[in-house]
């Protein structure tokens, strides 16, 4: 068995609202609680989003091994509803926000990544992090994690969630993850 760490990125300054590629900086208090969950962490590799959330979470990870950035582990796009509220999105697109919420999965924002081009996107990282050494970590973001759980250990990702900076370990086994 081999053990993959799914790492939420800390709280950024911009909560509650759509931020796919929006990139604000962790908030103080995310900087403190990254220090204190991560500073301990053994992996054997550290791969990270671009996304500035996600690096400065990586940063306290302490381990000797270089954190390799991989701009495929960015956020999904979430297109003309970034920085949106739920809310805001419902007010400005009645009629999206309802089929999206009928087919999460299958329903794209005006100007987003759809699910079959975002799991596309992750296929090289993922191998990528496969090939590599074990244990393993990844600093990205939930919607990321929700689809590398699905890939790694089938968990269905309309129902996974990660707190800012909740550590969610993947065991699986080399044969079901390279399916």
């Amino acid at each position: 068995m081999s053990s993959v760490y799914l790492i939420r990125h800390e709280e950024p300054e911009m909560r509650g609202r759509f931020i796919g590629r929006t990139d604000p900086p962790l908030t103080a208090l995310g900087r403190e609680a990254a220090a204190a969950k991560l500073c301990a962490l053994s992996v054997a590799a550290v791969y990270v989003s671009p996304l500035r959330r996600a690096r400065q979470t990586a940063e306290a990870i302490a381990c000797a091994t270089p954190h390799i950035v991989l701009p495929q582990l960015a956020e999904i796009d979430f297109g003309e509803w970034e920085g949106l509220t739920w809310s805001e999105v419902e007010d400005r697109w009645p009629g999206a926000s309802v089929r999206k919420i009928e087919d999460w999965l299958g329903v794209a924002p005006p100007g987003g990544e759809s699910w079959a081009d975002f799991q596309a996107r992750l296929e090289i990282p993922l191998a990528q992090v496969l090939a590599g050494p074990m244990p393993a970590a990844i600093v990205a973001h939930m919607v990321v994690n929700a689809a590398l759980a699905e890939r790694l250990t089938g968990a269905d990702p309309k129902c996974f969630r990660q707190e800012y900076g909740e550590i969610t370990i993947c065991e699986y086994r080399q044969s079901v993850a390279r399916r």
